[in-house]
Order: structure tokens, then C-alpha cells, then sequence
């Protein structure tokens, strides 16, 4: 954003990283104008429409088990995958916001991606604050 850099503004880079990868969408993409950036458009979502927003090769339903996702054995529908999948939306969103003040600390946000994961495979007490 036009200043020096600094482990905040990488941990910016990595909430945008991860958005991207969840969306299957870029930063700078065209449909990004005006006031509408990656952050907003996931924002927005994230009241009740996550799933439109999330790469479909994430959530697929198709019989192909290369690209679905569910160790922890719970369907996507209402289950533990999506729960995962908002909680990493929810860890972007923190990440990338505009005022480094109020972007997670690196070492919160490998904690909760630990917690995601063990949730997700169903190591780890579901969901025990799967909240970022």
C-alpha cells in the first residue's frame, strides 16, 4: 500500500494470499473497481453467502476423492468443511485489513490454523472456537 515493509504488511500479503486461494479469485482481478476489492467481496460474503464465493474444486461434490475435501468425514452440507473453510475465510479477512493494527499477529494465526486443521480432520474437540 505504498509504505515500507514490514511483518504487518506481510501478513497482509498472506491474508490476501489466502483469500485468493479460497475464491480462485486475484486480487486484481477485473471485477475489482472502485471501492470493491478482494477483502470486500469476501466481506461481503461472509453474511450467510461463503459458499457462492469459495472455489468450487474445494467443496466439490463430484465422486472425484482427489478433489474433495472431508478426513474429518463430515459432509459438506452444514458439516465440518464448511465451518473450516469460513473460519480460513474469517483468518484472510483478519489479515488483510487496512489498518495494520487491526490485522492477526503471525503466531495467532498459525495457532488457528492448527485448531482448523485438527477440527478438520477430526483430531480436535468440534468446533471449540473455530471463531478468528
Amino acid at each position: 500500500m505504498g509504505v515500507a515493509a514490514s511483518t504487518l504488511g506481510d501478513v497482509y500479503g498472506y491474508g490476501i494470499l489466502l483469500l485468493e486461494m479460497i475464491t480462485r479469485k486475484r486480487s486484481i482481478d477485473d471485477m475489482f473497481v472502485d471501492e470493491l476489492d478482494l477483502h470486500n467481496y469476501v466481506n461481503r460474503a461472509l453474511l450467510g453467502q461463503v459458499y457462492e464465493i469459495v472455489d468450487p474444486l474445494l467443496l466439490s461434490k463430484a465422486g472425484d476423492e482427489n478433489k474433495r475435501m472431508d478426513p474429518g468425514g463430515d459432509k459438506i452440507d452444514g458439516g465440518r468443511e464448511m465451518e473450516c473453510v469460513i473460519s480460513l475465510v474469517k483468518i484472510g479477512l483478519k489479515c488483510s485489513e487496512k489498518s495494520p493494527n487491526d490485522r492477526m499477529h503471525m503466531n495467532e494465526v498459525v495457532g488457528k490454523l492448527h485448531h482448523i486443521k485438527d477440527v478438520f480432520l477430526g483430531v480436535s474437540a468440534y468446533p471449540k472456537n473455530l471463531e478468528a
